[in-house]
């Protein structure tokens, strides 16, 4: 079982520090690797582009069985605001740094196995910096790390949560504070009303704010007139139009409208 086979790697490595994000890829190996007795520090740094807040986190660790979360807290960098196509290999470059810096230990991070086939520049990071990535090496995939990390006590309602806002600018269109904490706030009211955790709010420029749902619970409730203000209003505090994509929800399109 590619879980035994996490357990076993990881007891292997004993002390490593790794990059927590409350998603089901590093909450496999933050279960697995307190199963196997690993001395493991799950860190979450905060920038402020998470969608998940960090009682959610340090929920979530808990679950895992892991008490000891470690929380960094960083304004991202003046490149990452201004949002160019290489935006995440300067982001993750940053919040690495902080680890990488106490060298008393490696990095592990939760890139699976099919992270790597799009557009990636965060992975360059990665590799260049030497973080290591168990799932990776070992072959195992989104689903596959989805299935283990429920099984070591992971909720998968805290792990839907978890997301970089910052995927949700265009290329080239400035990230500020105030618009990610607008997109954060909209989406949480679409994810109440409508349980779809894959909803997406994506600014595509800076007149148009585009709502993808991943499944057909926003057009339904959509006929609700005070939740259709009530996203309306939210949106406009990012956006002069705020607009709902009737293709739904789909992934890397930013990157695909530019070959990347």
């Amino acid at each position: 079982m590619k879980k035994d086979l996490l357990i076993d790697y990881l007891r292997d490595k004993r002390k490593f520090y790794l990059l927590f994000s409350g998603g089901f890829d590093s909450s496999a190996i933050l279960g697995c690797a307190v199963e196997a007795g690993a001395d493991v520090t799950p860190v979450w740094i905060n920038n402020g582009f998470n969608r998940a807040v960090e009682a959610q986190i340090r929920d979530q660790a808990e679950n895992l069985g892991c008490k000891h979360l470690e929380v960094i807290h960083m304004d991202p960098g003046t490149e990452v605001l201004k949002n160019p196509v290489n935006r995440c290999y300067h982001c993750k470059g940053e919040l690495i740094a902080p680890l990488l810096n106490r060298k008393d230990a490696p990095v592990f991070d939760g890139t699976n196995a099919a992270d790597t086939a799009n557009y990636r520049p965060g992975f360059q990071a990665l590799q260049e910096a030497g973080v290591r990535s168990p799932l990776l090496e070992l072959g195992i995939t989104a689903e596959e790390s989805r299935e283990i990390a429920i099984s070591c006590g992971a909720d998968p309602l805290l792990a839907n949560m978890e997301c970089c806002l910052a995927t949700r600018f265009n290329y080239d269109v400035p990230i500020t504070r105030e618009k990610i904490d607008t997109i954060r706030k909209l989406e949480q009211i679409i994810i109440t009303q409508t349980g779809d955790y894959q909803t997406r709010c994506r600014l595509d420029d800076g007149d148009h704010l585009r709502i993808e749902a991943g499944t057909d619970n926003l057009l339904y409730h959509l006929g609700d007139a005070a939740f259709r203000f009530k996203i309306v209003e939210t949106g406009k505090k990012a956006a002069t139009f705020v607009t709902i994509d009737l293709e739904g929800a789909r992934k890397n399109m930013f990157d695909q409208m530019r070959n990347l």
